[in-house]
């Protein structure tokens, strides 16, 4: 007798789905051969999907990241989350015991185990004698395998067959064995560029040298006559010479009419004296105006040059109540006034002086002719009246010649030095990559020598307005050096 067919009737796929995707199946007490079930053929019709604005084929990595130049998808929005991070540099999982910061909670949580005794650890190795702990069951199983003797790191070189149980190994085989002497373990692989270095950090910083889009100039002006495209530059030192020459620190104080300074401290120190100015014209504002019949027989005080506020710098010698708006002033006061310091002396006769300026009113007064006096008149007026008080104490025996003051004795001391390293060429800098094509109308020879390329070229650069970079430099010296 046969048996008896039970037909039952599955709805395949999720719910929803058209009632076309129905499979039948036949179940049969038999042990036949073939089977009944004949599965009708699904047709798919999967559709394009639009991921941030752009169709794509049907894909389950559906959450793609937005950043320029990053393809990563992720196929649930907390991955997406978690990888954003690294572009925007946001950590918000820090540790409790010493404030380091992850992008993932998991990477957190494994860092948190570093601070647990090593008892903690659940796996152990059952290798003989050997009774370390490890949290995971794949660092467990890489403890194994160097036990017993496995090399997976292999050398890729033609015709090495070297193998070894750490990578660090391998990298210092591949150094000693298949690069030039010298070679550190992490090498840059930027067409054309040899350098290496001892840690991979350092090799990610050389890196971004070779990014000629790393600096670009922010400063308004710039932003604006680049609104398409901005001008970049290749290193640090270029933006800061554009910076210096294009957008030098200039003063808004409407009495300066924008003038300049060579560098940003500069200018802090010339705004404080803005800022001091205006808070002594308020103060003499604010002070009640005394009755000129009270007390006319009694002097006015004369106003200190520099005025009243900023002096912070006071004078510690007993007696002295002296104040001063720099520690150089300081400092010149004491080596002066307390200690006795003659550092000006007058070649024409025995006399010496603490500032310089006193050392120019006495030759003017006392070693030059009159036809000449007329015109130095006016360096008297310029002298501090606060210097003033002590010129009376500078009268004494100087032990130092008027070449110091003049810059002689700086160059005699260079002509009895040995020749610098590297000498500016100037004016003869012709071949010289970066030079300009034009004939220079200076013809005077510049005597600034140098220990460093590096100095030798900025300095080309600042004051004969030369470009060149160091590698031509320095073939360019070696050929001149060898015509000599």
């Amino acid at each position: 007798m046969e048996a008896s067919l039970t037909v039952a009737t599955t709805v395949l796929g999720k719910r929803g789905r058209d009632k076309a995707h129905v499979g039948v199946i036949y179940l049969s007490s038999s042990c036949s051969e073939h089977s009944d079930f004949e599965p009708i053929a699904s047709i798919s019709r999967s559709k394009p999907v639009l991921i941030n604005g752009k169709l794509v084929a049907s894909t389950k990595r559906r959450y793609q990241c937005t950043f320029e130049g990053c393809s990563k998808a992720y196929t649930k929005p907390s991955r997406l989350e978690e990888h954003e991070r690294s572009h925007t540099g946001e950590r918000p999982f820090v540790c409790e015991t010493c404030n380091k910061s992850y992008l993932r909670d998991a990477h957190l949580q494994a860092h948190s185990r570093s601070h647990l005794p090593e008892s903690s650890r659940p796996l152990v190795c059952d290798s003989k004698d050997c009774q370390k702990r490890f949290w995971t069951a794949q660092h467990r199983k890489a403890h194994h395998d160097w036990h017993n003797g496995a090399k997976p790191f292999a050398c890729t070189e033609e015709g090495c067959h070297e193998a070894f149980a750490k990578h660090h190994l391998l990298r210092a085989h591949v150094c000693e064995v298949h690069a030039p002497p010298g070679t550190k373990s992490y090498r840059c692989d930027h067409e054309g560029c040899d350098k290496s270095f001892d840690t991979n950090q350092h090799l990610k910083a050389h890196k971004k040298t070779h990014n000629s889009k790393r600096y670009t100039c922010v400063q308004g002006s710039c932003l604006a006559q680049s609104a398409s495209e901005p001008v970049f530059y290749q290193n640090w030192t270029a933006l800061q010479h554009h910076i210096r020459t294009a957008h030098p620190p200039t003063c808004p104080h409407p009495s300066c009419n924008g003038r300049v300074f060579a560098s940003q401290k500069g200018l802090r120190s010339h705004q404080k004296l803005h800022e001091q100015r205006d808070a002594e014209e308020q103060l003499r504002g604010t002070l009640p105006v005394e009755d000129a019949d009270a007390d006319d027989d009694r002097p006015t005080k004369k106003a200190r040059r520099g005025g009243e506020i900023g002096r912070d710098w006071k004078c510690d010698f007993e007696g002295c109540d002296k104040d001063f708006k720099s520690k150089k002033a300081l400092k010149t006061h004491k080596n002066v006034s307390h200690l006795g310091k003659r550092d000006f002396a007058c070649t024409e006769c025995d006399k010496a002086f603490g500032y310089k300026h006193l050392l120019q009113r006495h030759t003017a007064k006392m070693h030059t002719p009159p036809v000449n006096r007329v015109q130095q008149n006016h360096s008297e007026s310029d002298a501090d009246d606060e210097d003033d008080e002590h010129e009376d104490e500078q009268e004494g025996r100087g032990h130092r010649h008027i070449d110091s003051i003049t810059g002689k004795t700086y160059a005699d001391k260079q002509k009895s030095k040995p020749p610098p390293k590297f000498p500016c060429p100037f004016p003869k800098v012709d071949s010289l990559a970066g030079a300009p094509t034009t004939t220079s109308t200076s013809t005077e020879r510049c005597d600034h020598g140098f220990s460093r390329l590096y100095d030798l070229r900025r300095h080309l650069q600042a004051a004969h307005d030369i470009e060149t970079s160091k590698e031509g430099l320095q073939s360019w010296m070696q050929k001149r050096s060898g015509r000599a």
